[in-house]
């Protein structure tokens, strides 16, 4: 039988447009394996970037606070001239003083405030002047040291009040590291999954690619026995002809699909789509060595957990701030004293320096100062909300630990079921393609029909993407299962910012 027609085929040149298109991206491809695509996540994806800045700005803080401990030195020079009336109304007394102070002031790490400064001052007066201008000017000169202490006895006395903002600043820096590396895990955790699902893409394209071609294959030859031999059908053409129209809508779907996932890479390494277009995977999935065992693995997220290790640095700022808030709570008690030795000269002019009395004048003051809020105030209630507070970031510790153990085991199981999956897909697939070299051979003998190779074919298609997709998830679960157990950055060590120690 011969056909007078052929059968038009409007999606081929679709597909020589597609397949145009893909060449020259392909010519302009940018390759690269997962571990550059870490690597220059690491330098140049946004929230990993905060991350680091964040984790700075903590320890800046740190620096803030001990730089706050250090002793400070005050000093100032100040001038002034007054006049008044004297001498009964009939004159004017005026005043000429020039006066300056130093101090150094430190508080000890028990709350101690010492105090050790200087002062001096010299001054002019007009005690008879006239208003015609005849008084006789005097300078006098004062100078005095002192030292004074004042020790809480109970607000704010020892180091845990004193070295609390230290305390909850160091802890707030060691949380925002960890959560640095948080962020560096599931930065690499996203880069990897979207580096694997863009090699899975690329696969599947070349999978529908190969598909195409037989199915081209297969149409031209029923052409040929239908048009030319005589021993075809038109039904044998149709067939190959819908299943080449089927496997060149996939494919084009696949391209799009390869599109997608390569903007998604991109946008985790921080480039444009534009720029992403070009990415392509380098390499097969990668040998990731056996399981360690469950009990290993919860005893490693204990330890190596970022996400828990931040949660308990939260947890020790949260008890600095219950012990600086308890503090706070208590009645202020000080006890104070202050030293101080004065001497005053005078200078007339004839007779030069001369000490008043012979000898300096010694000061001694001390005491108690006691300060006693009624019903309580403002620090009792703040007390209590900073250990409630810290109630329940225990609770949130705990749960989230009891979260990623059973996370683990969820993770590996599924991991365990992947890793069968791999084995039974690669099988599947082996088995499959036999099917349709087997179906193929019996057409050509006569012994089997185009529906037959077309559903032979098209589970041999599916067979190759199955195993494709299992050996993604396979991989992208097994670096899941690192990222909850804190091992990722272990992984990609030299390539990601260094974790804390």
């Amino acid at each position: 039988m011969t056909l007078t027609r052929s059968v038009p085929l409007p999606w081929l040149a679709s597909l020589a447009v597609i397949a145009t298109c893909t060449l020259g991206s392909a010519a302009r491809a940018e390759t690269l394996t997962a571990e550059q695509a870490v690597g220059r996540a690491a330098s140049q994806n946004p929230a990993l970037r905060a991350a680091l800045l964040e984790a700075t700005a903590a320890r800046q803080a740190v620096a803030a606070e001990q730089g706050a401990r250090k002793p400070t030195l005050s000093a100032s020079v100040t001038g002034q001239y007054a006049e008044d009336l004297g001498n009964g109304g009939r004159g004017l007394s005026g005043t000429t003083t020039v006066a300056s102070d130093v101090a150094l002031r430190y508080t000890t790490d028990v709350g101690t405030s010492l105090e050790v400064g200087a002062s001096a001052d010299k001054s002019w007066g007009g005690a008879a002047r006239s208003l015609e201008g005849n008084g006789v000017l005097r300078p006098t000169t004062t100078a005095q040291a002192y030292v004074s202490a004042r020790q809480p006895l109970l607000r704010g006395a020892g180091t845990d009040a004193v070295l609390a903002p230290i305390a909850q600043a160091e802890a707030s820096a060691i949380a925002a590291e960890q959560e640095r590396d948080l962020a560096a895990s599931q930065t690499a955790l996203d880069v990897l999954e979207a580096y694997w699902e863009l090699w899975y893409a690329e696969q599947a394209i070349g999978v529908q690619e190969q598909a195409l071609a037989a199915a081209q294959r297969q149409l031209n030859d029923a052409k040929a026995r239908a048009e030319t031999l005589g021993t075809g059908t038109r039904v044998d053409v149709l067939q190959f002809s819908t299943s080449a129209g089927s496997i060149a809508d996939a494919l084009s779907q696949a391209r799009a699909t390869r599109s997608a996932r390569a903007i998604a890479l991109g946008r985790a390494l921080g480039m444009a789509p534009r720029e992403a277009s070009s990415l392509s995977p380098t390499g097969a999935p990668p040998s990731l060595g056996p399981l360690p065992p469950i009990d290993a693995l919860t005893r490693a997220a204990a330890e190596r957990s970022q996400e828990l290790a931040a949660l308990r640095a939260d947890l020790e700022a949260q008890r600095a701030r219950v012990s600086a808030a308890e503090d706070a709570d208590q009645v202020r008690l000080d006890v104070f004293t202050t030293a101080s030795v004065r001497t005053p000269w005078a200078d007339d002019g004839t007779s030069g320096v001369s000490l008043l009395g012979g000898r300096p004048a010694f000061t001694v003051l001390g005491g108690l100062d006691l300060e006693l809020p009624f019903g309580g105030g403002r620090a009792s209630a703040d007390a209590a909300r900073a250990r409630t507070q810290l109630a329940a970031a225990e609770a949130r510790y705990k749960a989230r630990a009891e979260a990623i153990a059973a996370e683990l085991t969820s993770l590996r199981v599924t991991l365990e079921a992947s890793d069968e999956q791999v084995a039974l897909a690669a099988e599947t697939a082996r088995l499959a393609g036999e099917l349709a070299e087997a179906e193929r051979q019996r057409l050509l003998l006569g012994t089997s029909t185009s529906a037959d190779v077309v559903k032979a074919e098209q589970t041999l298609r599916e067979a190759e993407l199955r195993k494709l997709r299992a050996l993604v998830t396979a991989l992208t679960s097994r670096f899941q299962l690192e990222h909850a157990a804190g091992a990722l950055l272990d992984r990609f060590a030299s390539v990601l910012p260094r974790r804390s120690s």
